[in-house]
């Protein structure tokens, strides 16, 4: 299958998400992540790029980078390389670490990048690995993160308005409902779109469909975490509701069993 020339973003940030080959395990123990976060600083240093955000998850790895000095490819070559070497000699293993290309998606817009930020912060929270985001050590919003490795001020220039309190905010704001009754309304098409494409990189129900059923069953779930409804979840997908419910009990009858292998959210 031929591979697609990747969107490149016009402020120059992305959401790049890293994940073990056959979602296998990329860190074991401690001296795995803290080694990944040093060849990120290093690589932050080559490249001269901006980490924004990052979550380390069993077995992938969710970074927000902003690229100011080369592309987005050398950048996660640099990074992949180097780690997955280490990995490899460190564990006696041979052969790819990470799963095909990392993903990577452009940036464009605020409402986005607060979605984004939130979905990567509260990855572990979503998962079941930790209460509160800043409670899971490998979380750029954990107070124990290596020092000077994230730009704070870079991401709070970019998002002004918003405290830090309010960006690890676990639930969507849905838009208030104007009718007497005072109940309020679901996500917008748009707020939907948004997250379908930060969970899964699908922008379209084409693409959407195109995806497969694992990547299907886990962006379904990722929406029922922000309280999507069903209908509005069949809307964006182009399944119907029918259709939806029925992957979602999949998933709600596998979550033990899920929770109970190394994986988690995406």
């Amino acid at each position: 299958m031929p591979r697609h020339a990747r969107r490149l973003a016009g402020t120059g940030v992305y959401h790049v998400m890293v994940r073990g080959v056959n979602r296998d395990a990329i860190f074991l123990d401690d001296d795995d992540h803290h080694v990944f976060l040093d060849v990120l600083g290093t690589v932050k240093t080559l490249s001269r790029c901006a980490v924004l955000a990052y979550c380390l998850m069993p077995n992938h790895a969710h970074l927000m980078l902003r690229t100011d000095g080369e592309p987005i490819g050398p950048t996660m070559k640099r990074l992949g390389v180097r780690y997955a070497g280490w990995f490899n000699r460190k564990h006696d293993r041979v052969g790819h670490l990470f799963q095909d290309r990392f993903r990577s998606r452009p940036v464009d817009d605020d409402p986005y990048l607060v979605t984004l930020v939130r979905y990567i912060w509260n990855n572990p929270v979503q998962a079941g690995l930790a209460v509160e985001p800043s409670d899971y050590p490998w979380n750029s919003c954990a107070p124990g993160r290596p020092l000077g490795l994230v730009d704070d001020s870079d991401l709070e220039g970019m998002l002004p308005s918003l405290t830090r309190g309010e960006l690890v905010m676990a639930q969507w704001e849905p838009v208030e409902d104007t009718r007497p009754t005072g109940r309020r309304a679901g996500h917008s098409a748009d707020d939907v779109a948004r997250l379908l494409e930060v969970t899964c990189g699908a922008r379209t129900p084409t693409e959407f469909q195109r995806l497969d059923r694992t990547e299907q069953s886990r962006a379904i779930a990722g929406l029922r975490t922000w309280s999507v409804a069903y209908s509005a979840i069949a809307a964006a997908t182009g399944l119907s509701r029918t259709s939806v419910q029925r992957i979602q009990a999949r998933v709600t009858a596998g979550t033990h069993a899920r929770f109970g292998r190394v994986g988690g959210s995406e």
